[in-house]
């Protein structure tokens, strides 16, 4: 590592797959509460600007002040290239942020795995860059799909296996994050989705053998997030689908128009719902999430 920062010493104590950059070091307890879900925050392929994408920093006062804000979560590609410079720039914006965020990786995080891992791996498990915590009977899964082209496999499918069975009774929801859209497939009802960058995309992955299985017969509802999606005006911005036990939610940002990220909410009796907030224009004016229809 470069430095000792304050972050490090808060992911070395916590013991789990975190950056937790505040000024509170643990979310605040209540039942009723939200967090934030925003992906590719480093917003424009090919800008000279390191840090967040600045309409998204634009709105760190909205997210502060947001009505039961506990946490955040980013589903990768926080850093268009990853550096000691760019990772000091996300830690000293976050600071201002001022509220404990997660971090899953997406590629462009990784393409320094040994400084993503030194910085923001799991101490307690070699370093590795997957991970989960539990906050209010719900359970949260961060997982990297960089680790196998897409798949979850290996290491990562036995940890992924094995949590799922033992927090079968113990928690009411899953809540499951990634940075690429694993599901995709050009032969299922996501294959007109485009991508931010479709070559990038591998012809199979284990998701639909293997994964989908899983998530389908776990006995709670299970949410699966990407965050590799808006980073140009020919790719989605956004989705949202449920199939059965599945809710498959995406978004991010950087193509200018209709960047977006998300707001997750959770009531006292254990409903969840979604705020879908835009960083171009009226922040409602994508109306509900929920009313998405697949191209």
């Amino acid at each position: 590592m470069a430095r000792a920062s304050f972050h490090v010493i808060l992911c070395l104590l916590a013991f789990m797959l975190v950056l937790n950059s505040c000024t509170k070091e643990t979310p605040s307890k209540s039942k009723n509460h939200s967090f934030f879900v925003a992906g590719h925050t480093y917003g424009k392929p090919g800008s000279i600007e390191k840090g967040f994408h600045p309409p998204f920093k634009d709105d760190f006062n909205f997210i502060q002040t947001y009505p039961g804000i506990t946490f955040g979560i980013f589903t990768g590609d926080l850093v268009q290239h990853s550096s000691t410079e760019s990772w000091d720039i996300i830690d000293n914006e976050l600071e201002e942020l001022g509220l404990p965020v997660y971090f899953t990786p997406g590629n462009h995080d990784v393409s320094d795995y040994d400084l993503y891992r030194q910085r923001y791996g799991d101490p307690a498990n070699n370093n590795r860059t997957y991970g989960f915590f539990e906050y209010e009977d719900n359970l949260y899964i961060m997982l990297d799909a960089n680790l196998d082209n897409w798949n979850i496999s290996g290491d990562q499918l036995i940890f992924l296996n094995k949590l799922l069975e033992d927090k079968t009774q113990s928690v009411n929801h899953a809540f499951i994050f990634i940075h690429q859209l694993v599901w995709w497939d050009e032969h299922t009802i996501f294959k007109n989705i485009v991508l931010n960058w479709p070559p990038y995309t591998p012809d199979t992955t284990n998701f639909w053998c293997t994964i989908e299985p899983i998530l389908q017969n776990y006995p709670q509802p299970v949410y699966l997030f990407a965050g590799d999606l808006g980073a140009n005006t020919v790719a989605e911005p956004y989705l949202y689908y449920e199939d059965k036990n599945i809710t498959y939610i995406a978004g991010g940002m950087g193509g200018g128009i209709d960047d977006n990220y998300l707001f997750v909410e959770i009531d006292n009796f254990g409903a969840v719902t979604f705020k879908i907030i835009a960083l171009q224009g009226e922040r409602d004016r994508f109306g509900r999430i929920e009313d998405y229809t697949l191209p």
